[in-house]
This record gives C-alpha cells, structure tokens and sequence, in this order.
C-alpha cells in the first residue's frame, strides 16, 4: 500500500506547502519513502506536482523510489498497487529494445506506456492506481484497476484537478472541498455505501474502476478501458470437469503470482472457505511458513478466531490473533473513517486499500 497525490494546472500559492501537506496526510500508506515533485509548464502559467509516499514491496532499492522518471525525463509517474506480471512484462519489453535500470513494476510501467500508450492496459494484471505525465503529449494521465482495488480520488475546479488515493489529502489541501453532498447522504442510508463515481462531498469524486482519465490543455476527458464479461456464457462447452481443473488452475497461479515480492508478507484469514482456500494454496509456493493474521472478538459467539485457528494448525502457519474489544471500535472510529473516506456500515467490510 503506497500513497499517490498531485494536482495540474493553474499555479496555487505555497506550492510547496500543499505538497506537504498531502504528503503527510497519507504517510501512513507509505512510511519507506517520501517524493514530491513540483514542474513548472506552459512557461510558468501551469504546474504539476506528483507526490508519493512508498511502502517497499518490490525491489527494495532507493532507485525505486517515486516519482520516477525515463531518463530523457519524458514520461514521469507515481504508482500505488502492484504489477502482477511484470516479470513477463519486463521480458517483453527486453526483448523490443527497451533497457531497464531497476528491478521494479514501476518502471515496468514506464517502458509499457513508452510502447504500447494507452494499450498497455489491455496487458496489465494487477491492482494499481497511478498518474503518469507526459511531457511531449503534454497530458497527466490517471488510471485505476479493472476493479478499483486500488483508490483513486478527483476533485475538479477551475483550471485545476487534484487527486489522491484518499480523501484526507485532498482536504488538507482544499479544506473548502468539505461541502456535503447531501444525495451521497441518501445513497448511503439507502444503499448503506456510496456509488461511484459520487463521494459524501460534491467537489470530490472517485475514478471509476478500469478507467483512465487523461488532462489535456485544461480539459479532462475520462475513458473506461475494462467492463466485465458478466454476459458471456464461458462454459457452454467445458464438461464440469474440465471446468473444475481449469479453474482450480486459474486459482492455483493468481495466488502463486501474487506471492511475488521482496517484502515479507502474509494472509488475512478467517477460516471461512476463501481465506483458508487461498492459504492453503500459498502453502504450496513457500518454503517457509506462511505468515497469517486473524482478528476476532472478545465475545466468543461473534468470534471467527476458533475456525481461523484451525485452518492456521493445519498448514502450521505463523499465526497471529488480535483481539478487538468494544471500545476499539469508538476508541478509532475518527481515524477509520478519515483513512476510509467515507462512512462503512460494519466493521468486518473495513480494509485499506
């Protein structure tokens, strides 16, 4: 989890500041590394600011760190998520002339936009949420996932559009950006959540999964690069069994590919059938225990921690049991909700993101 922020367009005051600013709103995302970029455009009229706060997952090295640029300073990006392919994607790109001077899905980022322009999401496995700038198109293009794992945040004024992975930072540089969308108020009570790309703040919306926005001369024009095969009957002609095997398949690699990282890592698990599936599967890909977390309750008839408890016994995982109490909740709830952005109807659908 890293943390991404910026803005594009007219000049603000105490640029810098600003920057900080959002910055220090979402250190808690990246605690590794702090990047703050601040380019002049339009012979001084325009500015860009990229700020990135880095939690080190993949190569660990500082020339990793954000932004990153190409060396011609061409194209320059922030990026919070994870390229799942990007070995193979890297070997591609390899093998079409491009030269790498990191270990990173980062820059794996870099040289795929550098080939392919906005095609390269037709390529793309992973969770992301990234702004890229540039410099010869002159546009900041802004991309979230297939299905948003990764948050991305807008807020559109005049002559300006800033963004963030979380609201906090938006606000701390825009404190007027605080009116309350009131029909986001009513989604809520009705729906118990808010749909995109509306928030509980008019000023301020979210990207909506796979799509990409792209800033052009003062315009932004926004483009939705995925939609699910939800119509698309993929078995009519696959006998169960064979659709068992592919899918256990399926299964077995995206959890494997997953598993990449130079970071330590673990599972959330519950010991419900899709947590304990997916440790089981991870146990087939490490040499050494696989490191798992539970949290439970103090009231045992609302606890899940006895069925995680024997699922981690089973596969003799590294286990980790934490305990909230009745207080946690109203003790922390300020703090949820401002990483969160926006209110959640109960506590087990809390996660960041």
């Amino acid at each position: 989890m890293c943390g991404i922020a910026g803005w594009i367009g007219r000049r603000v005051e105490k640029p810098q500041d600003r920057a900080a600013g959002m910055s220090n709103a979402l250190q808690h995302r990246g605690p590794d590394a702090e990047g703050i970029e601040l380019l002049d455009l339009n012979t001084g009229e325009d500015q860009l600011a990229l700020v990135h706060r880095r939690l080190a997952i993949i190569d660990l090295n500082a020339d990793s760190n954000q932004p990153m640029q190409t060396e011609d300073g061409r194209l320059r990006i922030i990026f919070n998520g994870e390229i799942y392919n990007y070995i193979e994607l890297r070997e591609e790109l390899i093998g079409l002339g491009h030269r790498f001077r990191t270990r990173s899905d980062t820059e794996v980022l870099l040289r795929a936009y550098d080939q392919w322009r906005l095609a390269m999401f037709d390529r793309l496995s992973g969770m992301f949420a990234f702004a890229l700038w540039d410099a010869q198109r002159r546009e900041l293009i802004l991309a979230r996932d297939p299905f948003g794992k990764k948050p991305l945040y807008l807020m559109q004024g005049r002559n300006l559009l800033s963004f963030a992975s979380e609201i906090s930072a938006l606000l701390s540089a825009q404190p007027d950006g605080q009116q309350l969308d009131l029909d986001g108020v009513r989604e809520y009570l009705t729906w118990r959540y808010v749909p995109g790309p509306r928030t509980l703040f008019k000023q301020i919306r979210k990207l909506n999964p796979g799509s990409y926005a792209v800033w052009s001369q003062g315009e932004v024009t926004e483009t939705r690069y995925y939609a699910p095969p939800d119509q698309t009957d993929l078995t009519a002609d696959i006998d169960p069994g064979t659709a068992k095997r592919r899918f256990l398949e399926l299964l077995d690699r995206s959890v494997e590919i997953r598993m990449r990282s130079d970071a330590p890592f673990g599972a959330f698990l519950s010991g419900g059938l899709d947590s304990s599936a997916i440790v089981a599967l991870m146990t087939r890909h490490s040499d050494n225990p696989i490191r798992t977390f539970s949290v439970g309750f103090s009231e045992q008839a609302y606890s899940e921690l006895p069925f995680a408890r024997r699922v981690a016994d089973h596969f003799k995982t590294d286990h980790c049991e934490i305990v909230i109490q009745a207080d946690d909740l109203m003790n922390h709830l300020p703090k949820m909700v401002r990483h969160r952005g926006h209110l959640f109807h109960k506590v087990r659908t809390f996660q960041f993101t």
